[in-house]
């Protein structure tokens, strides 16, 4: 219906960035606060808040731990429960690191990224850090000539039933479900 049945407001300091679900709260994070927050998944109280250091960019989990992005070519696995950093792995693809990692999210045991200011979703090994293809989302959305440069693709989401992604962009005036096609073709 895109009608919102619950929201909550941060204080004004704070600059909302990633966010995921994971056993029953839903954990967000600031950009350059260096503070996160963990509410209760039904009611949105509330249940505390957390410090890490970093730039919060994107936020998702492998079922076990919290994997957040900075902006740079490197993912940070963090404990759930004290948000304690536990790992780390370098992100590159054919030899190069990949930087401006950004939203995430977990399908299938790999890390989807959006790399920001382009219209691609580099896909991640984990374990290794090597991206392993990547979607294409050119001409999903133009935006308009007078538009800010800063509309472009930031927001991943899944539908395990259907298996399609969700995805939206900064001042993006739709959500787009889509479906994903094997292609044969290289990286961007």
């Amino acid at each position: 219906t895109n009608q919102i049945v619950k929201k909550i407001r941060l204080p004004r300091k704070y600059f909302g960035e990633g966010i995921t679900l994971f056993d029953g709260r839903i954990i967000q994070l600031t950009w350059r606060s260096h503070t996160g927050f963990r509410y209760d998944q039904e009611t949105f109280r509330l249940l505390g808040e957390f410090k890490f250091n970093a730039e919060g960019w994107g936020l998702t989990h492998d079922g076990t731990r919290l994997i957040l992005s900075d902006g740079t070519d490197t993912l940070r696995f963090l404990d759930p429960n004290t948000c304690a950093e536990t790992g780390r792995v370098r992100v590159g693809h054919n030899g190069r690191p990949l930087r401006q990692i950004n939203e995430l999210e977990f399908i299938d045991g790999q890390i989807y990224a959006n790399v920001l200011s382009t219209d691609y979703i580099a896909i991640i090994a984990p374990k290794t850090g090597r991206v392993t293809g990547w979607i294409d989302l050119r001409g999903l959305y133009d935006p308009p000539p007078q538009s800010p440069s800063n509309s472009v693709l930031n927001g991943i989401a899944y539908i395990p039933e259907t298996k399609h992604l969700l995805v939206t962009g900064k001042l993006w005036p739709k959500i787009y479900e889509i479906a994903l096609v094997p292609h044969s073709s290289d990286s961007p």
